[in-house]
């Protein structure tokens, strides 16, 4: 039994550095036309899941650029039949292992990434290591065409 199919979006190696967010946003950007209706969501949900990645993963210097290296972040972008699904892999760290995150009230105006994308992707998301090498892949699911109400839900500040 087979998993749903997904196309292939977009894939960049980015050197794990403070610029690394900046150029996940850009290549979203790139990727996703000025008019699709996940646009913002998904540059901010790449931009959330490298900022993470680049302050979490642990490596001795953020200076490779070649896939493979244990100094590089991958950003991945398919999309499935409803849905985008974002795909973050970073070195890992000594804290990799699955483990229970605890809850968070979905807020966009919260201060921590893990609320934003959960808010982001309604729920939808996780991450898992990668044997052997260890590296950690963090994913999420974003509606593929998100109504203005629910865009409008996402990005107004609570009353």
């Amino acid at each position: 039994m087979s998993g749903p199919q997904l196309q292939a979006i977009g894939t960049t190696a980015l050197a794990r550095s403070d610029r690394a967010p900046a150029l996940a946003r850009e290549a979203v950007g790139d990727w996703l036309e000025p008019a699709h209706p996940a646009r913002e969501i998904t540059v901010l949900a790449a931009s959330e899941l490298v900022t993470n990645a680049v302050r979490h993963s642990s490596t001795a210097q953020p200076s490779a650029v070649t896939q493979g290296t244990p100094d590089v972040i991958t950003l991945r972008l398919s999309q499935g039949s409803d849905y985008l699904r974002l795909a973050v892999t970073d070195p890992g760290s000594s804290c990799s292992e699955p483990s229970v995150i605890p809850l968070q009230v979905p807020n966009l105006n919260a201060e921590r990434g893990r609320a934003i994308v959960e808010a982001l992707s309604r729920g939808r998301w996780g991450s898992y290591r990668l044997p052997p090498a260890g590296l950690r892949l963090v994913w999420c699911h974003l509606d593929l065409t998100p109504t203005p109400t629910e865009l409008n839900e996402l990005f107004c500040a609570p009353a």
